[in-house]
C-alpha cells in the first residue's frame, strides 16, 4: 500500500508540473500567439547573407516583427516572361505586429500610406549586427534621392516598402569604384615620366656652375659690406629733414583761417544759389522772356516778304548811286552845267 501511495504521489507531482508548465507556456506565449500580424514584403538587389527565417525586423531600433520567408521574386512574379527578362531580386517576407507598429486602436498603414511615406524616404535596410555575421532588417527614413526604389513591373501581393543599400553594399561599391579608377590610371607611364623628370633635374643641377655662383655671392657680400654706409645715412637724414619741412608747410597751409572758412563760404554760396534757383520770380522772368522771344520770332516771320522787297530796293538804289558816281567821275561839268537832253525826233 505504501508503494502505491508513492507512485500516486509521483504521478500527481508529474501531472501538476505538466499543468504548471502548460500554464506558464500559455501565459508567456499568449501575446505572441494571439497577436495580430500582417505580412510585409520587400526586395533586395544584393546579397542578404546574415538574414534567415526568424531574423528580427526593427523600426528605428524597436522590434516590430521577424522574417518569415526568403526567396526570389521570379518564383512568384514574372512567370509569363522568359528567365532572361526577369529581375533577379531577393524577396524577403516578414510578419509585422500591428500593435507594435500602429497601436491597438490604429490599424496598420495601408499601401497608399506606405507609398506616401516611401516618397519621404521610408526604406528597409540590411543592417549587420555586431561581429557575429548576423544581420537584421531596419525600417527607417533615408534620403530618397540617394536610395531610389528598385524598378518593378508587378503589383505586390502584400504590403510593400522599398529597400535601401546596406552599409556593406555602399562600402563595397565605393571600394569597387576606387579600384576601377585606380585601374584607369597609367601607373607605369606616370612612374616613367617621374624618373625622366628626376634624371633631367639631376643633369641640370650638375650643369650649374655652383663654385662660380658661390664666388659671386661672396664677392657681392664683400662689396655690400664695403659700401658707403655713412653717405647712405646722410642722404637718409636729408630726406627725413625735407619730409619734416614739407610736413610743417602743409600744417601751416591747413591752419590758414581763409582755408578754414572756405567750406563755410562755399556752403553759403551754394545756399544762395539754391534760393535764387528756387525763387518763383526767376521762373516768371524766364517765362516772360520765352514769350518775348516768341513774339519777335512771329514778327520776323510775318515781315519776311517786306524785308526782302526792302533789300531789293536798297540794292537798286545802290546800283543807281554807283552809276551816278561813275558818270560824275567821267564828266564832272556835265553833272552841274550840262544841257537838258534833246527832244526825240522820229526817223524820217
Amino acid at each position: 500500500m505504501s508503494e502505491q501511495k508513492k507512485h500516486f504521489k509521483l504521478g500527481l507531482f508529474v501531472l501538476v508540473a505538466l499543468l504548471i508548465g502548460l500554464g506558464l507556456l500559455l501565459t508567456l506565449g499568449a501575446g505572441k500567439w494571439f497577436a495580430t500580424n500582417v505580412k510585409l514584403e520587400t526586395y533586395f538587389d544584393e546579397s542578404v547573407q546574415g538574414i534567415d527565417i526568424g531574423s528580427k525586423i526593427r523600426y528605428r531600433g524597436v522590434v516590430v516583427g521577424e522574417v518569415s520567408d526568403i526567396g526570389f521574386t521570379y518564383a512568384r512574379y514574372e512567370q509569363d516572361k522568359p528567365p532572361t527578362q526577369r529581375y533577379q531580386y531577393v524577396m524577403v517576407t516578414a510578419k509585422v505586429q500591428t500593435a507594435l507598429f500602429g497601436g491597438k486602436s490604429i490599424a496598420f498603414p495601408d499601401q497608399a500610406t506606405l507609398d506616401h511615406e516611401a516618397k519621404r524616404g521610408l526604406r528597409i535596410k540590411l543592417t549587420p549586427q555586431g561581429l557575429t555575421g548576423t544581420s537584421y532588417l531596419e525600417i527607417d527614413f533615408t534620403d530618397p534621392a540617394e536610395n531610389p526604389p528598385l524598378p518593378i513591373n508587378w503589383q505586390p501581393d502584400n504590403l510593400y516598402i522599398p529597400t535601401a543599400r546596406s552599409t556593406v553594399k555602399q562600402f563595397l561599391d565605393g571600394a569597387q569604384d576606387a579600384m576601377t579608377r585606380l585601374q584607369r590610371i597609367n601607373l607605369e607611364g606616370t612612374i616613367n615620366n617621374l624618373n625622366r623628370l628626376l634624371e633631367t633635374t639631376e643633369k641640370k643641377i650638375d650643369a650649374l656652375p655652383v663654385e662660380r655662383i658661390g664666388k659671386n655671392l661672396d664677392q657681392f657680400s664683400n662689396e655690400l659690406a664695403q659700401a658707403h654706409v655713412g653717405r647712405v645715412a646722410s642722404e637718409a637724414a636729408s630726406l627725413l629733414a625735407e619730409a619734416r619741412e614739407s610736413n610743417q608747410q602743409l600744417k601751416k597751409l591747413l591752419s590758414d583761417p581763409a582755408l578754414a572758412s572756405a567750406p563755410a563760404d562755399l556752403a553759403i554760396s551754394a545756399r544762395r544759389a539754391r534760393e535764387l534757383l528756387e525763387n518763383p520770380q526767376l521762373t516768371q522772368a524766364i517765362s516772360r522772356l520765352n514769350q518775348s522771344l516768341g513774339r519777335v520770332d512771329n514778327l520776323l516771320a510775318s515781315r519776311d516778304q517786306g524785308m526782302a522787297t526792302l533789300i531789293d530796293n536798297l540794292n537798286d538804289i545802290s546800283e543807281n548811286l554807283k552809276t551816278l558816281s561813275e558818270s560824275a567821275q567821267r564828266h564832272p561839268a556835265g553833272l552841274l552845267f550840262g544841257a537838258p537832253p534833246k527832244p526825240y525826233e522820229p526817223p524820217r
